[in-house]
């Protein structure tokens, strides 16, 4: 999960304000506005066809990402793999639980 900032419109301040965005994967989990506080959520129900379907492009798309990585910089990325093959299950399992305890 990862928390990121925007300007986005607020439909109970009536204006454009800075909002805290709220990502699971690359899907919007929830919103709120910085200035009223306007919390809005996108339900675990919606949201977990909608995660799996970007969870299974991700694992399509890795070997060809990794390939361009290691074309760019071939010892910077075999030094860095390791450390990146033991971090990958610890993030999905906090997605995946983050998702699935809301």
């Amino acid at each position: 999960m990862s928390t990121e900032h925007a300007d986005l419109a607020c439909e109970t301040c009536g204006r454009t304000t800075d909002h805290e965005v709220r990502y699971a994967g690359r899907l919007l989990e929830w919103t709120r506005c910085t200035v009223c506080g306007t919390h809005v959520e996108v339900t675990p129900r919606a949201m977990l066809p909608a995660y799996a379907r970007d969870l299974e492009q991700r694992l399509a798309s890795k070997p060809g990402r990794m390939w361009r990585r290691w074309r760019r910089d071939p010892l910077g990325y075999t030094r860095s793999l390791p450390a990146a093959i033991a971090r990958q299950p610890v993030k999905l399992a906090r997605e995946v639980w983050g998702l699935v305890r809301r």
